[in-house]
């Protein structure tokens, strides 16, 4: 175990000397100095190559737009901390960005996988542990953001614990990362549970019947946390008593996802819930072309890398499909804040915000806005001033309720989208307030 006597031991470092830019691939920082020699030093964990390398450019982006919030004035802004220049109960203590590449071999580099299909996981949890060790023991880290997928962000998790240091996560779904009782990790993120109970509730409301339930799934510990999570909700609904939810798994390089497809076809399911990994996503929808697989409702458990351009080649075979979410550009036009941060990326970055990029500004925000709650740097104090937070929903451009932990460190008070695929883009479907001009979920497989 790793103390925080020793831990503060290796943290004597010299002057932080901080980068202005960050490049996929290396170890980058960015930020300006702090007044002395301080800043509060975030460390992202996010996946610069690979299948994910798109939403992990995002995060990044994300969560550098976060830092120039926080240190620069930005009074026409209404987010706590934008209209001072620093953390003032800290007197104006500055923010810097650490950044951490930990894509998986396996993800750039099939042969590996290939070889050996079990260096994938061995690979995620070393390459996740040492990123944590040199940014908290090298590169001074008070906090740390990211990491994405799931097995990747609980190898961090687990790392991070042992150092004792914060870490805030707003892109992992999965129910286990909280269910683990780790002291030190936080979640501001809607989870896959929340995200199927909205589902089926949307069903529910527009008169759906879920009929014989079946989940479509990648093999890997995500895939079974669906798995899991569907045949829960289907339990507690009563809706498995005529049928039990079927499920087909595939391994999560998708080698074999066609082959699990026409499983699915056989079975023809009336509601299909869908899992891929990174890597099998693209396998995935090649293998929906010409299957002649029609449910009557489907979504997909999204961790934010399945966009309406993804589905171009399938257009007209997944018409239809759904998908959870945390974020929505179209929900941030109803959020004064989520609308002057959105316009301030596009300016920066020449793009649209998306829900990569909203998840690590916030999990930013949340972490400056613990420590200067706490007024110092200390991990147990900020750690504590963690617990007792409570951001409300307009003081976040997130779509939900606000930021509260409970006692699993969820936060209780986020919210999953559901959006749905229809005439080559995503829209917001459920809730109802959130869905522009009234838009309602279509069924054009359903006679219901």
């Amino acid at each position: 175990m790793i103390t925080r006597r020793s831990r503060l031991a290796l943290l004597v470092v010299p002057a932080l000397a901080l980068a202005t830019a960050c490049t996929g691939g290396g170890d980058n920082s960015s930020g300006a100095a702090a007044s002395g020699d301080q800043a509060l030093k975030i460390g992202l964990l996010t996946q610069l190559n690979g299948p994910s390398k798109v939403a992990g450019s995002e995060a990044q982006n994300g969560a550098k737009l976060a830092v120039d919030v926080i240190n620069g004035l930005n009074p026409s802004i209404p987010l706590p901390l934008a209209s001072d220049a620093g953390l003032p109960n800290l007197g104006g203590v500055k923010v810097s960005l650490v950044v951490k590449d930990v894509t998986p071999a396996a993800e750039t580099d099939p042969k590996k996988r290939e070889e050996d299909p079990q260096q994938g996981t061995g690979n995620v949890q070393k390459l996740a542990g040492d990123a944590v060790s040199d940014m908290v023991s090298n590169q001074g880290v008070n906090a740390l953001i990211g990491a994405y997928d799931p097995e990747v962000t609980e190898a961090a998790s687990q790392r991070a614990e042992r150092f004792e240091v914060p870490f805030v996560n707003a892109d992992s779904p999965a129910t286990f990362l909280t269910d683990a009782g780790r002291d030190w990790f936080f979640r501001i993120g809607p989870t896959w549970r929340s995200a199927g109970q909205a589902f089926f509730s949307l069903l529910s409301q527009q008169k759906i019947e879920p009929g014989k339930i079946a989940v479509l799934y990648a093999q890997d510990k995500a895939g079974q946390d669906v798995v899991t999570t569907t045949t829960d909700l289907a339990k507690e609904g009563g809706l498995d008593q005529e049928h039990p939810v079927a499920t087909f798994g595939f391994d999560p390089s998708g080698s074999n996802a066609a082959t699990a497809l026409l499983k699915v076809r056989a079975y023809n399911p009336d509601t299909l819930l869908l899992y891929s990994s990174p890597a099998s996503v693209l396998p995935l929808v090649q293998a929906v072309v010409g299957s002649g697989l029609k449910p009557r409702a489907a979504m997909s458990f999204s961790l934010g890398y399945v966009t309406a351009q993804t589905f171009d080649p399938a257009a007209a075979a997944v018409d239809g499909l759904m998908r959870s979410t945390s974020w929505s550009i179209e929900a941030a036009q109803r959020n004064p804040a989520a609308q002057a941060v959105t316009g301030l990326y596009q300016r920066r970055f020449n793009s649209p915000m998306t829900e990569a990029a909203a998840s690590a500004f916030t999990a930013v925000m949340t972490v400056a806005q613990a420590v200067n709650n706490a007024g110092t740097l200390d991990e147990q104090r900020v750690r504590s001033a963690l617990l007792s937070l409570h951001i409300p929903g307009e003081q976040t451009i997130m779509p939900w309720a606000g930021i509260q932990f409970d006692e699993t460190h969820q936060n209780t008070l986020a919210e999953a989208l559901i959006e749905q695929y229809h005439n080559r883009a995503f829209s917001i479907v459920y809730p109802s307030d959130a869905a522009a001009r009234g838009a309602k979920a279509v069924f054009p497989n359903s006679s219901g």
